[in-house]
């Protein structure tokens, strides 16, 4: 145990060293990139490898998600609503064009298709992982393509959208009053931790979306519920981009060479062809570019929703569509993948 608490000591410590770096390079998301690349640097020279403490990962979430739902506001849903067949037909085409982009890649770097197509499609890791264990894909493959498509995402699109955008520009929805933490506020995250360990098994990312939701609910309501102190919230960035940072490694990258370099071209390709159709998305409706593009953004929901907050734009906004097109993908690209697979391996 004193053992343990040494490591995360020591973690937190060059997490924080990989911040403040960060900071003074003006790097955007510093809470998380900072950590995530001193993490994933100091990983490789230690053995054994270092291990980031559930219960902190697991209430970090939970702060992140009660963060996105304080964005929520009676307006959010009226804004959402008229834009939902857009951005999942949206969706839908982004999808296909991962499907056909991943059988050309499986083509060129000579694997098997299964393995190509879910390394490509923008979903879930462990959803990814769980279908690609179904259909006897190579998911040692599969998990580093994910991987490399979510650095090359929380590397590229922070600092294009900081890049395009500054507060100033970005249209986002003037915050109110601040709500300081309270005892009731307490409570009630203590029994959406609980809520969510008791369901972790039975639906995706709990501890991100059960608080989301609830706290949307309570917010549009005009049931009072506090903001997330900033020094709070910003641990928790720490401690996913720790977590972000011990989940790959160079030996990930070393296991499929030169294809590692081909598959980013891919990644920057699809945020590319994200950031057009957010753009048309903000053409089409009354979402800023900004909201648009990072709903867009083939990320994470937390990840998009923190960069939103970074630079205005609506966090609960992109966090309602992220969820859209995570469900989506969760729920019901699994049963079409599987068919078409089993129809391939049939013939």
């Amino acid at each position: 145990m004193p053992l343990q608490i040494g490591y995360l000591i020591m973690m937190y410590t060059v997490g924080l060293l990989g911040t403040g770096l960060f900071y003074i390079l003006h790097i955007p998301l510093p809470w998380i990139l900072g950590p995530l690349i001193a993490i994933f640097t100091l990983n490789s020279f230690i053995k054994p490898s270092l291990h980031q403490s559930k219960s902190l990962l697991q209430w970090s979430f939970l702060i992140t998600g009660a963060q996105i739902g304080t964005n929520f506001t009676e307006d959010t849903l009226a804004q959402v609503l008229p834009y939902f067949i857009p951005f999942l037909l949206m969706t839908v085409i982004l999808v296909f064009i991962c499907i056909k982009s991943g059988e050309w890649m499986a083509q060129y770097a000579e694997i098997d298709r299964t393995t190509g197509i879910l390394g490509s499609v923008p979903g879930g890791l462990s959803v990814m992982l769980e279908i690609s264990d179904s259909v006897k894909a190579n998911t040692g493959m599969v998990a580093i393509f994910h991987t490399i498509r979510l650095m090359s995402v929380l590397m590229l699109v922070p600092m294009l959208v900081m890049f395009l955008f500054t507060p100033e520009q970005s249209g986002g929805i003037s915050s109110e009053e601040v709500i300081p933490l309270n005892g009731w506020t307490i409570a009630l995250f203590i029994a959406l931790f609980g809520l969510a360990y008791l369901v972790r098994f039975k639906m995706p990312a709990p501890f991100v979306l059960i608080p989301m939701f609830i706290i949307a609910i309570l917010r549009i309501i005009s049931i009072p519920v506090s903001d997330v102190p900033i020094e709070i919230y910003h641990v928790a960035q720490l401690s996913i981009g720790i977590h972000l940072g011990l989940s790959i490694s160079f030996s990930d990258f070393k296991t499929i060479g030169r294809y590692s370099f081909l598959f980013f071209l891919f990644s920057t390709a699809l945020i590319a062809i994200s950031a057009l159709f957010g753009y048309l998305l903000s053409l089409w409706s009354s979402l800023t570019f900004a909201t648009a593009m990072l709903s867009l953004a083939p990320g994470g929901l937390v990840e998009m929703a923190i960069t939103a907050h970074e630079v205005n734009a609506d966090p609960a906004i992109v966090g309602s569509l992220q969820l859209i097109r995570m469900l989506f993908i969760s729920l019901i690209l699994p049963f079409v993948l599987k068919k078409v697979f089993t129809q391939h391996s049939s013939q």
